[in-house]
């Protein structure tokens, strides 16, 4: 059995929060690639994820949420895949230690994928394969697929992380109107991920911890496998220049004990979450 699916067998697991959105609270520069900080400024990721691990959350992701060669190109970085991921990873080792887990982060291409964009399904599976290994290099415990609206880019993203012979966890991302982007509902995203092997599925970002409440009891009702979810701090507001993000600890905590209750197995959060939300939501629940 692996550490992961150890893990699982006392529920719920509480993961970490946002990491993009401290790495910006906790920044001066906003047009940075993120990924990038594992090489350029490590001290900084790494008080991210030192939070998360004080807080009480048992698996921290990796800041490789962008870190595929596809969407790395944006930054003229695409030739730095590997020593952006294998970075990734150990600094999250590092500050997990053996009080948590450490989850590699792969996110979307950011390209719509044939026949509506120019990505074929391949390239994007070579992007994420590429990903996927680096992290496993890395010494990662398992892989977060997330952020997904596209079944296509879904399929081609879980099927690289599996590749790689560690548990894999795929997350779609719904709007406020309980599908994603291209339309996916939620229990034909729980039905699509479950048939290509992911251990884990559920959803992540999109919305706040109300809307993702009934995206989760419609996973739930029809999942085989466990199901996770990881809302954002409400919806952000615009103060003196910066996102913010108005949801309280308290009022996220709440709402955790709701997704537990409905039987999720994995609670974190997303967007605008911070080390303060997640502690909450560790208290709450051992209550």
């Amino acid at each position: 059995m692996s550490a992961f699916s150890d893990l699982l067998t006392s529920r719920p697991v509480i993961c970490d929060g946002a990491v993009g959105t401290q790495l910006y609270s906790r920044s001066t520069a906003t047009d940075q690639c993120l990924d990038h900080l594992n090489l350029t400024q490590p001290d900084l990721v790494r008080s991210v994820h030192r939070d998360y691990v004080l807080a009480g959350a048992q698996i921290v992701e990796t800041n490789t949420f962008g870190a595929n060669r596809v969407r790395l190109a944006g930054h003229d970085l695409a030739d730095m895949v590997q020593e952006i991921n294998l970075a990734g990873a150990r600094l999250a080792r590092q500050e997990a230690g053996e009080r948590a887990l450490v989850a590699g982060s792969i996110g979307p291409t950011g390209k719509i994928l044939e026949p509506y964009g120019a990505l074929s399904p391949e390239e994007a599976h070579d992007a994420f394969a590429e990903q996927a290994e680096a992290l496993k290099d890395g010494g990662v415990d398992v892989i977060f697929v997330e952020t997904m609206a596209d079944l296509s880019e879904a399929t081609a993203a879980v099927q690289a992380a599996r590749h790689t012979g560690l548990p894999v966890v795929a997350q779609m991302s719904f709007a406020q109107e309980g599908r994603t982007m291209m339309g996916v509902a939620p229990a034909a995203a729980v039905r699509a991920l479950e048939a290509l092997g992911a251990d884990v599925v559920g959803a992540n970002c999109g919305t706040g911890f109300h809307d993702m409440l009934a995206v989760a009891r419609e996973m739930v009702a029809v999942a085989e496998r466990p199901v996770i979810a990881q809302p954002n701090a409400g919806f952000p507001q615009l103060v003196e220049g910066r996102m913010v993000y108005m949801s309280s600890p308290a009022y996220l905590a709440d709402y955790a004990r709701q997704f537990a209750d409905l039987g999720v197995a994995i609670i974190g959060g997303c967007c605008g979450t911070t080390p303060d939300h997640i502690r909450a939501i560790v208290e709450a629940l051992r209550r």
